[in-house]
């Protein structure tokens, strides 16, 4: 096992730029409150000299890839305690180690509003960009959202096929799979209503990556 990757005292195992990138696509990021000044994935950022566990979060779109240490307790809680101020989102990327305390006092019971665990093990890089290797250990995604700030079903669908045309089954497992409990039956009245409201069109039928069968996948509008 890689322990310096585990190190509390080292910064320098930094988020893949492209696994970030696609992220922030979803996210559009404005904080990385655990950065150094090379590895910073956000115009705003804290460093350790700043100390973003001690620093306000409150109002912003957060990435955080905190040390992964023995403090690392203390980044999660922080996460869900920042997330609980109006206009917030805070996306951490951790280790899946869900018997720990942490998972289960501020992310598990419905405390975050998604977890998706990653298939394989992360690439993580140097603050050159350059590979570091591989992770000991799988990785997770936790997504905390202020209430104000909380998706409803229908701006989640919306969402997903701004990025690229999904059939209704398609839609749903991947929502499943972040922890919602859908069906194909619950999105489909979303993609009609949708459809009418001209929001989104028809992108033509194409095989279903659940099913196999053919299907209608759907895209948004631009613009709209």
């Amino acid at each position: 096992m890689n322990e310096a990757l585990l190190s509390s005292k080292n910064l320098n195992w930094c988020t893949p730029p492209e696994f970030f990138d696609e992220l922030d696509q979803e996210f559009h990021f404005n904080l990385d409150p655990a950065a150094t000044d090379k590895c910073a994935k956000c115009a705003k950022y804290f460093t350790p000299e700043t100390d973003g566990l001690k620093a306000d979060w409150g109002g912003s779109r957060v990435f955080c890839n905190p040390p992964y240490g023995r403090n690392i307790g203390e980044w999660v809680k922080k996460g869900y305690e920042e997330s609980q101020k109006p206009g917030t989102v805070v996306v951490m990327l951790i280790p899946a180690r869900t018997d720990t305390s942490y998972y289960h006092d501020y992310i598990f019971g419905g405390k975050a509003d998604e977890v998706r665990f990653l298939r394989g093990r992360l690439y993580f890089t140097d603050e050159e960009g350059d590979p570091k290797g591989r992770a000991p250990f799988p990785s997770a995604v936790i997504i905390w959202r202020s209430k104000d700030m909380a998706q409803s079903l229908r701006d989640m669908v919306l969402d997903l096929i701004k990025g690229k045309p999904m059939t209704a089954n398609e839609i749903a497992a991947t929502l499943s799979d972040r922890g919602h409990q859908v069906n194909r039956s619950d999105v489909g009245p979303i993609l009609t209503k949708a459809q009418a409201a001209g929001k989104i069109k028809n992108a033509g039928k194409r095989a279903c990556s659940v099913t196999g069968r053919s299907a209608i996948a759907w895209t948004a509008v631009e613009g709209v």
